[in-house]
């Protein structure tokens, strides 16, 4: 197999992990400020009338989007910045970033394999939980938690998962910060460092081994098609399917 390079993207590594930290600070702050919206006023055993729920979901949307567009920020600013002297320099940015043209075929071919790797890590990771009584809540458990709760605030926060989210983070992990990395560092721990990254922003202790290997999915699928658009495709696959299964067992379709 012939290896391929993705092309160096004009900004530094320092500039890459100053993008990161002052991306991650009020993505944690947004976080906890959407966490206790979440939760409304209910309490476990009160679920919030339709009414209550409507408008807790409405802004639950809303936080969503924006603790999703702060991922842009660093990125756009910074590739812009690099840059301000080419015209125009919006568009060449966005290229640097990863909009760029791929192979359909071949994209098509390694997107429907990793999603197969994906969800049979997924799976197994459920079966070793299960089988070893691991006291451990992953963020599918939560959300079906609190669907019991209020059920329209549970489909906005699976609405911006499936069309907000992988947008967002793309252009983030795998526009801005996995390039960036690649500036001093082999590929491999690019890869690695990326998708570490991307599985401890989440703050979902129950599912960073699983967050872990779709960054790992997600950032070579960036590397092989030197394009962003492979690797919204299949984030926006994966949370697809997941948010189709919570809802299946919010609807009494599946069992949980």
């Amino acid at each position: 197999m012939v290896e391929h390079k993705l092309d160096a993207v004009p900004w530094t590594i320092q500039e890459t992990f100053l993008g990161f930290i002052l991306t991650l600070v009020p993505w944690v702050a947004l976080v906890a400020v959407l966490s206790q919206l979440g939760q409304g006023k209910a309490t476990p055993n009160t679920p919030l009338s339709f009414q209550a729920d409507l408008v807790n979901s409405i802004f639950v949307f809303i936080f969503s989007c924006i603790i999703e567009g702060a991922f842009l920020i660093a990125p756009l600013y910074i590739a812009n910045r690099v840059y301000h002297s080419i015209t125009p320099h919006f568009r060449i940015a966005l290229q640097a970033l990863g909009f760029r043209k791929f192979n359909v075929r071949r994209a098509a071919a390694m997107i429907v394999l990793l999603l197969l790797a994906i969800l049979a890590v997924d799976n197994l990771y459920q079966y070793v939980i299960t089988v070893l009584h691991l006291n451990l809540q992953t963020n599918d458990q939560v959300l079906l938690q609190r669907s019991k709760i209020a059920p329209i605030s549970t489909y906005a926060t699976l609405l911006a998962a499936v069309f907000v989210a992988p947008f967002c983070e793309e252009i983030f992990f795998r526009g801005f910060l996995f390039p960036g990395l690649l500036r001093s560092m082999p590929v491999g721990w690019a890869i690695v460092l990326s998708s570490l990254l991307f599985a401890v922003a989440h703050a979902d202790p129950g599912s960073f081994a699983v967050l872990f290997i779709i960054g790992l999915a997600l950032a070579y699928l960036r590397w092989r098609t030197n394009s962003l658009w492979p690797g919204m495709i299949l984030h926006f696959i994966n949370n697809g399917l997941g948010a189709l299964l919570i809802i299946l067992v919010m609807r009494g379709v599946v069992k949980q």
